[in-house]
C-alpha cells in the first residue's frame, strides 16, 4: 500500500488516498478509502467518471481501476466493521434517491462489500441493475453464494474489463 501511495503522490498533485462518505449498512454513512485515481478535486470538475477517456483520470489512476487496486485501502473499512470482502457495493447518498424503492431496500440488511455479484455479472451494470443485484445477495446471503462471488471476481480483475460504463 505504500508503494501505491508513494507513486500516486508522484504522478499527480492532491492526497494519495480518495475519502468519500457512502451509504452502509441500515444507511448509516461512512467514509470509504480508495487510492485517488483522478486529479484532485475531480468530482466537483465533472461527477463520476464512465469512460477511460475521462481527462480527469491519472496515469496511474488507469491502471489502478483497471486491476482494482485503488479499493485496497478499503481493508481499513472491512477492518474497523464498516464493510465485508463480498457485498453490495457502497453508494452515494444522492445516488441512491434516485432509485429508492422498497425493493431495493434489503441491500442495507448486510454490511456493504470490496466486492459483490454485480461485479462478476456485469461489472459496468447501469445502477438499477446493481441495486437489483445487491437486494438478490442481501435476500440469498450464503457463505457459498460469498465464495462463488469470490472465485468469480479473480476473472474479473484479472481481465481487467468492464470497469467503464461506456465499455461492452
Amino acid at each position: 500500500m505504500l508503494v501505491i501511495a508513494i507513486i500516486v503522490k508522484c504522478d499527480s498533485r492532491g492526497p494519495a488516498l480518495f475519502k468519500q462518505r457512502r451509504l452502509g449498512k441500515r444507511k448509516k454513512q461512512f467514509t470509504i478509502l480508495k487510492f485517488r485515481t483522478m486529479c484532485d478535486h475531480a468530482y466537483e470538475k465533472g461527477g463520476i467518471a464512465t469512460s477511460e477517456s475521462d481527462s480527469r483520470i491519472t496515469k496511474v489512476g488507469k491502471f489502478l481501476r483497471r486491476t482494482s487496486l485503488d479499493e485496497i485501502p478499503q481493508l481499513f473499512n472491512i477492518f474497523v466493521g464498516q464493510m465485508s470482502f463480498i457485498g453490495p457495493r457502497p453508494i452515494l447518498d444522492w445516488e441512491y434517491k434516485k432509485f429508492e424503492r422498497d425493493e431495493f431496500e434489503s441491500r442495507f440488511d448486510v454490511r456493504p462489500g470490496l466486492f459483490c455479484t454485480i461485479d462478476v455479472i456485469a461489472r459496468n451494470a447501469n445502477r438499477e441493475d446493481q441495486l437489483k443485484a445487491d437486494s438478490d445477495y442481501a435476500r440469498n446471503y450464503s457463505f457459498w453464494l460469498d465464495f462463488k462471488t469470490f472465485l468469480g471476481i479473480f476473472k474479473v480483475v484479472f481481465s481487467g474489463k468492464g470497469v467503464y460504463k461506456d465499455e461492452r
